[in-house]
């Protein structure tokens, strides 16, 4: 957006100030008229003064309120003790003097004065108590009423329970007065007192106050009563909104918009422009409530169109504040739920329009919806050098703004024109723009702008880290303004992200990690620890100051930093050989966040208990604490039902039983549960050596024998209930399914599995998650060989619908084999299904860390190819090949690197379909030249005449080329 704004229009109410104290000055000058032209001199000179009072009061300066009101009194009292005007009782100048005291009492509230507010309506009332007069009479409804509301505003409960019978007074007194003026003043009296009922929760009596104030003025003739009428269902449907009782108010609502849609008085305007407003909100609500509902937006965007049609040519402020905030809301829906190039265009069009119009405008709350809207604007922008132009321009535009009901939202204009200059790469100025910032708003204490101020900051050390200048950077974080008083949810959350960051700048200079340690069986006792550099002391405690502050924070999402960060601390010393003060800081995170029952923090938790017990077994050798840490983790969670969990579960439950069997082993009487046998360490390890005789007999050939071995151990102890036998039983009878497969007794075999699946099937461990999705595994594949295709295929739905969202790499694996074994299944019966099988595992692994996951992927891929080539959709054969190549053409897995083999004879054949011949050349070239056990002999024949009818008749330099080139390949 390149325009710029429009220039403020010329003041008014400066003018009108002006011209008013001139006129106030040459007449006090002047001696005062005789007889019958001193009453209009007196008309004039007051007029002029209310119009100087007027005008002061538009232009916001109360203080001069008070001394032009207090020059107007003391000049008109005076006239009257000197009997200038006839009688005072007939005279105007005791409502002159009347309507100075109260907007010298509206001024001196203006200024928080209002002691002095109150003494003056009191004095005001209590002078002209007893008056007669219709003008008088106004006033002094007027002042009762600002009475109540002051007192109200600033008294606690007994205060407005004393303001409502003030109000019943005022509307005895004042009730039956026929001057319109008064009629007024006594309506909002009663909405005054029905508001105030409101505020003691006296609704139902609030609500009726109101509902009778409409039914008397509602078929007023007069359009000041008509507003009146208007205001009132106009708060009846705010309070019955605030109660929950979302329909009636959207009838009452309904009702006023209907009766004064044609109205053209400007109070009533008004009340019909807020009416909409609230409407809309209310359609709003409901969006946000049925995101299902499709037309929800649309409803909303009419409304809003509704309230533009029939206030945007409005001057009236009010009215313009409503149709600026209608302007705003309607771009952001444009913008939302997956615009496309039409929505966003108009949404930029909405969005010029309000700057064009209304960027000039006085008042704060237009200028702060103008700003807004180009702030929401930014945020869907992601073209820095637009956003930095657009910043330029607001700042430009507001940037001397006094009002501080913009200062949060110019805060954030230069924060954003720094973030925009810190993605071009500018970063020098990008520190420039965040010191003007801190520098302009260093003194605020509006709670918006200070979390600007936090941010700001924040970036600021980051830019400075990412310079390398650590020191700066904490320094920038030390200048962080503290929140005043109890800081709402962004500001606790920007205050506990930048402790976070402080820390990860002390983790900055920290040591590097050392290596794993790999053997988890290893009992050769402690490792010997480093000492703590001052970096990771300082790390140590800005962490601990984080999770002082924020580990009880009403905020999940303040809590999870506190959390996160406590437990990156913990692996930090464990990555670092300091494995007791690893220890101490995941018991420290317990003690912070063990109670915690939030899902994101539980998530934390589960991992802090599992990790605290590996380090006390495998790195500490602490097996009598580790087990105490596995069984508070395991009763903690004992009830968790998602996916992750139940493996984090199954791992806590797996390592549980290593450590009984380590306790067992070293002599410690140790107790697997009160309801199992006793099974001594000497029982324990003839069990093993009986399951590993049967091994080396099944790795020997001697399938039967083995199974022998296997049935000896299940035939004793197949019925236990022990975890230990249990885990042996469960071993013995895998193995035993493989060996009866091996000599191809497939019913026995699938008997075994299915009997696995039966007694294993539920057990919380991974260990046993990952022999029963074996034994799945070989079921699929003896049904296969029995030719029951449809039992192979519901096994291996089976193993996707449990395994799919685990996180152990095993069971991943599985997954992907049975993905891929499914496809090839049903490939002939359901080739879409098949292909879109092929490509969920291409998706899901071809980029694991683990080689056995990325194979699965490199023969989908493989596949998948193939069968688009069969079906004629060579150009999606080579693009899956090709895709293949750039993400695993640096394997050096032998399965692998066969597999791009096998791609690139499918690559060869998909470009001789597609005429890409120097393609097809190219890669048949790229085959010949590998080493020769990757092609067998018959494949490199075939590969070589395909290759020479590509080729021009070779010469003799070509021939002898080729003999060297193969000559080189056989070379060691």
């Amino acid at each position: 957006m390149t325009s710029t704004a429009p220039p403020p229009p010329l003041n008014a109410a400066q003018a009108s100030l002006a011209q008013a104290e001139s006129l106030v000055a040459r007449m006090l000058q002047l001696p005062p008229a005789l007889d019958s032209a001193a009453a209009d001199w007196h008309e004039h000179l007051a007029a002029a003064w209310f119009r100087q009072i007027d005008a002061l009061i538009e232009l916001g300066r109360p203080a001069d309120v008070v001394v032009v009101a207090d020059a107007l009194c003391a000049h008109f009292q005076a006239d009257a003790a000197q009997g200038v005007e006839p009688a005072f009782a007939a005279s105007p100048i005791p409502t002159w003097i009347a309507r100075a005291l109260y907007d010298k009492a509206i001024a001196l509230s203006a200024m928080d004065r209002h002691d002095a507010a109150l003494q003056t309506l009191q004095g005001l009332q209590q002078r002209f108590e007893g008056a007669q007069a219709p003008g008088l009479r106004e006033w002094l409804a007027r002042a009762g009423l600002e009475e109540a509301r002051l007192r109200a505003h600033v008294g606690a409960t007994f205060a407005r329970v004393d303001m409502v019978r003030h109000c019943d007074g005022l509307i005895q007194r004042f009730g039956h007065d026929e001057r319109l003026a008064t009629r007024v003043i006594v309506a909002r009296i009663r909405a005054c007192q029905a508001g105030l009922l409101a505020q003691l929760n006296y609704d139902e009596q609030a609500l009726s106050h109101y509902t009778d104030l409409h039914e008397d003025l509602r078929d007023a003739v007069e359009p000041e009563l008509q507003e009146q009428a208007a205001d009132a269902l106009h708060a009846k449907a705010r309070l019955l909104e605030a109660l929950g009782r979302h329909q009636p108010s959207r009838d009452a609502l309904r009702v006023l918009i209907e009766r004064h849609a044609a109205a053209r008085h400007p109070g009533l305007r008004q009340t019909l422009a807020l009416a909409r407003m609230d409407q809309i909100h209310g359609l709003q609500r409901d969006s946000l409530q049925d995101t299902a509902d499709d037309e929800a937006d649309a409803r909303v965007f009419a409304a809003c169109d509704a309230l533009l049609v029939g206030h945007a040519d409005s001057t009236d402020t009010i009215e313009l504040r409503c149709v600026n905030h209608a302007l705003r809301l309607q771009a952001q829906l444009l913008r939302e739920r997956d615009a496309g190039p039409a929505q966003l265009a108009r949404a930029e069009q909405l969005t010029q329009q309000q700057w064009t119009r209304y960027a000039g405008h006085t008042d704060e709350r237009i200028q702060r919806e103008v700003l807004l809207a180009m702030l929401d604007r930014l945020d869907t922008l992601d073209e820095p050098a637009r956003e930095l132009a657009d910043c330029r321009l607001l700042l430009e535009r507001f940037a001397d703004a006094p009002s501080p009901l913009l200062q949060p939202h110019l805060a954030r204009a230069h924060r954003r024109q720094a973030a925009a200059l810190h993605a071009l790469g500018r970063d020098d100025e990008a520190l420039v723009a965040l010191a003007a910032l801190s520098e302009r708003h260093a003194a605020s204490t509006d709670p918006a702008v200070r979390l600007q101020l936090i941010l700001g900051g924040s970036e600021r050390a980051r830019i400075l880290r990412a310079a390398g200048d650590r020191t700066a950077a904490l320094a920038a974080l030390d200048a962080l303004p503290e929140p005043i008083g109890a800081p709402e949810l962004p500001t606790r959350l920007a205050l506990a992200r930048a402790m976070a960051l402080r820390a990860s700048l002390w983790l900055d200079e920290a040591p590097a990690a050392q290596p794993p340690r790999n053997d988890e069986d290893d009992e050769s006792g402690p490792l010997a620890e480093p000492a703590a550099t001052d970096a990771q002391l300082r790390y140590a405690d800005a962490v601990d100051a984080l999770v002082q502050r924020f580990a009880d924070d009403p905020s999940v999402d303040v809590r999870v930093v506190a959390a996160n960060a406590q437990y990156d601390l913990a692996v930090h010393w464990r990555e670092r050989g300091q494995y007791q003060r690893a220890v101490d800081a995941y018991a420290a995170y317990q003690r912070a966040f063990a109670a915690d029952t939030a899902a994101a923090i539980e998530s934390i938790t589960a991992g802090a208990y599992l990790n605290h017990a590996y380090a006390l077994m495998m790195l500490l050798q602490r097996d009598a604490e580790a087990l105490v840490v596995y069984d508070a983790l395991i009763a903690r969670f004992a009830h968790a039902a998602s996916a992750r969990m139940r493996d984090l579960l199954a791992r806590a439950a797996a390592s549980r039983l290593t450590c009984l069997n380590r306790l067992q082993r070293k002599g410690v009487a140790v107790n697997y549960g009160d309801q199992y046998e006793d099974l001594s360490l000497q029982q324990r390890d003839a069990i093993s050596a009986t399951i590993e005789r049967g091994r080396v007999l099944s790795v020997a050939g001697q399938h039967r024998d083995a199974i022998a071995c296997y049935d000896q151990v299940l035939d004793a102890h197949l019925a236990s209930l022990h975890p230990e036998l249990r885990r042996q039983c469960l071993d013995a009878m895998v193995r035993k399914g493989y060996s009866l497969g091996c000599l191809a007794q497939r019913e026995a075999a699938l008997a075994v599995n299915d009997e696995i699946i039966a007694r294993y099937g539920d057990e919380l461990s991974t260990s046993t998650e990952k022999d029963v999705a074996l034994a799945m595994s070989n079921r699929a594949v003896q049904l296969d060989k029995l030719g029951r295709h449809e039992e192979e295929v519901q096994t291996y739905d089976r193993i996707i619908q449990r395994w799919r969202d685990s996180d152990v790499a095993y069971l991943r694996q599985r997954v992907a084999s049975a993905r891929y074994c499914k496809a090839i299944t049903i490939a002939d019966a359901d080739p879409d299904g098949a292909l879109a099988l092929y490509q969920r595992v291409i998706d899901t692994c071809l980029h694991a860390p683990e080689v056995a996951i990325r194979l699965q992927a490199a023969k989908s891929a493989v596949n998948r190819s193939a069968r688009l080539r069969s079906a004629g959709r060579y150009d999606e054969a080579v693009a899956c090949g090709e895709a293949l190549l750039q993400a695993c053409g640096n394997e050096t897995d032998q399965d692998i690197a066969a597999q791009l083999v096998k791609a690139r004879i499918g690559l060869a054949r998909a470009y001789a379909k597609t005429g890409q011949v120097s393609r097809q050349s190219e890669t048949l070239r790229d085959l010949l030249n590998l080493p020769e056990a990757a092609l067998d002999q018959n494949q490199r024949s075939e590969l070589r005449t395909q290759y020479r009818q590509l080729q021009p008749t070779a010469g003799a330099l070509g021939k002898a080329a080729y003999t060297l080139g193969r000559w080189l390949r056989k070379k060691p």
